[in-house]
């Protein structure tokens, strides 16, 4: 294949900007997206795939890319504690509806109006957070780019390889210490490296002959796991905290009723581990590009089986 223009990779991720960008301000624009659940999550994601797509590009490209990129950090940021009562409280409701005992029914319905609380004053001071973020112009980063350099000997498909090559290491490397011990800190960050790897790739998708689907979609399940594994670890965190301010009153009932609760979350807890182990068998760094260099038409490369 003959040389490409690097701008062909500036381009590529350009376009995927534009994409990202549209779809956050759509979700911006909807009217109280902030008080409701899911609106909410949908534009903490939205944020986190237009920061994909901008840890991908040159920053000495895009006027003021420094702080764009700052203001969607702190945007995820300011509504994380939120969206992770809200998950909370969406827990609360499925377990109310599955308990088995009058105590359990009862110490849940304690627990959701002490979440229910917590959310409505998190609530409060995001939308005091938010009123001071005053995110930038986003808009702006759709201002012609300058482009690379012409005329360098280099492909799109070696360029997006170049990009994800570092990203795959990062998010893949860890994996052997993470399926060895349940750390829930550990697997959260797995998540996220795990997440930017998948976002990367969906972001390159326009550089493959035919995207990998098998792989995204692995990716995709791989972060569910650990989402689930996240959202009930916090959750035990949350009872375990509870119970001690409640043992502390001799509240002795309602703490036998959490710790119900709490041995079916340990053990949803550890079925999500379970389930993260036995999907992320066999893949590094190295099977990794067995899938993705061939997909974009690349050698396996030295080192890569075949």
């Amino acid at each position: 294949m003959a040389d490409m223009h690097p701008a062909e990779l500036a381009i590529l991720l350009h376009r995927a900007l534009e994409v990202r960008l549209a779809r956050l301000q759509e979700l911006l624009a909807a009217p109280d997206w902030t008080e409701q659940d899911e609106p909410l999550h949908q534009v903490r994601v939205a944020a986190r795939r237009l920061g994909a797509v901008l840890d991908l590009v040159d920053p000495e490209a895009y006027p003021a890319h420094k702080g764009r990129r700052r203001a969607l950090k702190d945007l995820v940021d300011v509504l994380g504690l939120t969206r992770e009562l809200d998950v909370h409280a969406l827990h609360l409701r499925e377990r109310h509806a599955e308990a088995r005992t009058p105590c359990q029914t009862a110490v849940i319905e304690h627990l959701q109006e002490r979440v229910d609380r917590e959310r409505a004053k998190t609530r409060k001071a995001m939308h005091r957070e938010l009123d001071r973020l005053r995110l930038p112009d986003l808009g702006r980063l759709l201002d012609v780019p300058s482009l690379p350099a012409p005329f360098q000997s280099t492909s799109l498909q070696e360029a997006a390889w170049a990009a994800l090559e570092a990203r795959a290491a990062a998010a893949l490397d860890p994996i052997p210490a993470l399926v060895e011990r349940e750390d829930p800190a550990a697997l959260h960050k797995g998540r996220v490296r795990l997440k930017k790897l998948r976002y990367a790739l969906e972001a390159l998708e326009g550089a493959f002959p035919v995207p990998p689907e098998a792989l995204l979609d692995r990716l995709k399940g791989l972060q569910s796991a650990l989402g689930e594994h996240h959202d009930l670890a916090a959750l035990e965190a949350l009872l375990w905290a509870e119970e001690a301010r409640l043992r502390s009153h001799d509240r002795v009932v309602l703490c036998g009723g959490i710790l119900e609760v709490l041995g079916d979350v340990a053990e949803a807890r550890r079925a999500a581990f379970v389930a993260f182990t036995d999907r992320v068998r066999g893949l590094d760094a190295a099977a990794f590009a067995q899938v993705v260099r061939p997909a974009l038409g690349l050698p396996a490369g030295p080192g890569v089986p075949r």
